[in-house]
């Protein structure tokens, strides 16, 4: 029998505990306030989904599910908030979902979501330092809150479903292990593989006829590693190449012309599958890695034909490289991480190397090389590369390159745009799970560049979208939180937008009361904590010379 979604939230004050429960379309379900009688056979037989429920909702749950008083679950909510708790049980009859579970690296809370989203952010005015049982009024706006906290986290599940839950479900049911479905997507494609630690590498394992590709220093600063890791006194080393320049470290190789370019009819040679293919070539994976092969061959069998079990084997393929420098994976062997790393430099460098001769390259980065050419000589190279290495390549192009730095560049082929940088990686989407901040800004960017449309038209013709012109403020935990010049404190998160007239600053104050400005934000601020879709009179409050010259500042180092 398939198990219902049910989505929760939990709010614990000092004389009030409350828990609430909503199905997928936000419909509330159940609120168990004070007394949670009937709370573990409501629980039962269904799925929990919370956002960051497996760090918090679920272990005061299963505290309210035995019954514990209101002192005992204030003082067992301020050890988790405090990051002082030790007692890390899950009553068993939970079955839940965590939207928090490898959401980004930014690890963003809901109301930084809810900002990018440009949707109302709403921050509860009853402290949960009140010593006193809540006010009728209290207890609503509380219960309004955790609420709201509840249908953010059900778009929040909605937009991941496909992407992330799904995926994972098929590589719990591969594994077999119940438990697993609490552990994120790589400690289940670690387990997948082995269910034993493998063992670890002394030194590297690259042939040394590659180990000659390249110049002395570089082998010497890669052979750090054989005598330690944690310590490395060189970690990059940049050569000037075939008009480009070239860093060699420990990560991808990366390179390009120092200056900005702008070309039509570009090539791309891609890596099939690079470190995969690499960690099989290399014996990475020691014994484990004849069980990575099939599943790297299942893979190409089923890519076209069982999109979710192919994402599902991406993932594990993916995730391994990761795993060998996780000190917490059983496939960790730091030394074949960094085995594999060298070899990929290695072979893109040397693949690079006897391009030049027959094209002009003007982007490398880690698994790829971009160049124009006026001939077919590449095909050639292209050929023997492949023999040499045992790795494949594929071939692409763009219609139209246009590139600030490596890593800073916009490609076009036909109507679609591929946007990688800060300057203009938020064009095509949304963040709503990292940083949103003035999308404006990357469209009015690209739009340029490519169209040649007029960034004060892109600015004027958008104003119907006041979220894409918004920006989050959100002080940090090490600061006491966000105040104005006259010391007025606001919330934790804000939307605010540049404004014309008679704006506000906000500051993050510091421990020690000191103001610090929000980086990148305007001078005058307009505030608005509301849906983005509600802000009356927008045209005339937005000042877009404050866009305007950021985007001009920016466009000065993309021309070429």
């Amino acid at each position: 029998m398939k198990k219902d979604l049910v989505f929760y939230d939990i709010e614990v004050y000092a004389y009030n505990a409350f828990v609430i429960f909503k199905d997928i379309d936000k419909n509330v379900l159940k609120i168990f306030h004070n007394n949670f009688d009937g709370l573990r056979d409501f629980v039962k037989d269904k799925i929990l989904v919370g956002y960051n429920n497996y760090f918090y909702d679920d272990l005061v749950l299963s505290k309210m599910m035995k019954s514990w008083n209101n002192t005992q679950l204030k003082e067992f909510n301020d050890r988790i908030i405090k990051g002082e708790n030790k007692d890390k049980t899950v009553d068993r009859c939970i079955d839940s979902l965590d939207c928090f579970q490898q959401i980004d690296v930014a690890k963003p809370g809901l109301k930084k979501i809810e900002g990018n989203m440009g949707k109302m952010i709403l921050e509860s005015n009853v402290s949960f330092d009140i010593d006193r049982p809540l006010t009728q009024d209290e207890l609503k706006e509380a219960m309004d809150y955790c609420e709201y906290d509840v249908d953010t986290t059900i778009d929040i599940y909605k937009l991941r479903e496909n992407s992330y839950f799904k995926t994972k479900e098929m590589l719990v049911k591969k594994l077999g292990n119940k438990k697993a479905k609490r552990w994120n997507t790589t400690t289940i494609s670690g387990n997948l593989l082995t269910g034993k630690i493998i063992n670890k590498w002394a030194s590297l394992r690259v042939p040394e006829h590659m180990m000659e590709m390249v110049d002395p220093e570089i082998k010497e600063m890669w052979r750090q590693v054989n005598l330690f890791v944690d310590d490395l006194k060189v970690k990059t080393i940049t050569k000037t190449m075939f008009d480009n320049d070239i860093q060699f470290g420990f990560g991808g190789l990366h390179g390009a012309p120092n200056r900005p370019i702008k070309v039509k009819n570009v090539k791309l040679l891609d890596v099939t599958s690079m470190y995969p293919n690499i960690i099989l070539n290399i014996n990475a994976l020691n014994e484990a890695t004849e069980e990575y092969r099939k599943i790297l061959e299942r893979r190409i069998e089923i890519k076209h034909k069982d999109k979710l079990e192919s994402d599902a084997l991406k993932l594990i393929l993916n995730s391994v490289y990761g795993n060998l420098n996780n000190q917490y994976s059983v496939l960790n062997n730091p030394k074949a991480a960094y085995s594999v790393c060298v070899y990929g430099q290695i072979a893109l460098f040397e693949l690079c190397k006897r391009l030049s001769s027959t094209c002009r390259i003007i982007n490398i980065n880690t698994d790829g090389v971009a160049f124009t050419t006026n001939n077919d000589r590449y095909l050639k190279v292209k050929e023997q590369w492949e023999k040499d290495f045992n790795l494949k390549l594929e071939e692409d192009n763009f219609d139209l390159f246009i590139q600030k730095d490596v890593n800073n560049y916009i490609g076009v082929k036909g109507d679609k745009i591929k946007c990688k940088g800060g300057d203009v990686n938020k064009y095509n989407e949304d963040k709503f799970f990292s940083n949103n901040n003035a999308r404006i800004i990357d469209i009015a960017i690209v739009d340029y560049l490519v169209y040649g449309k007029s960034v004060l038209d892109t600015l004027l013709e958008n104003r119907d979208k006041p979220y894409l012109y918004q920006y989050i403020l959100q002080a940090g935990r090490t600061y006491q939180g966000t105040f104005d010049e006259y010391n007025k404190k606001y919330q934790n998160i804000n939307r605010v937008f540049a404004c014309r007239n008679h704006g506000i600053s906000l500051y993050k104050k510091r421990i020690d009361g000191g103001l610090v400005k929000f980086a990148d934000t305007p001078e005058h601020m307009f505030l608005w904590n509301k849906d983005c879709a509600h802000i009356p009179d927008f045209k005339n409050i937005i000042d877009i010379n404050h866009y305007y010259q950021i985007i001009n500042k920016k466009l000065s180092a993309w021309s070429v």
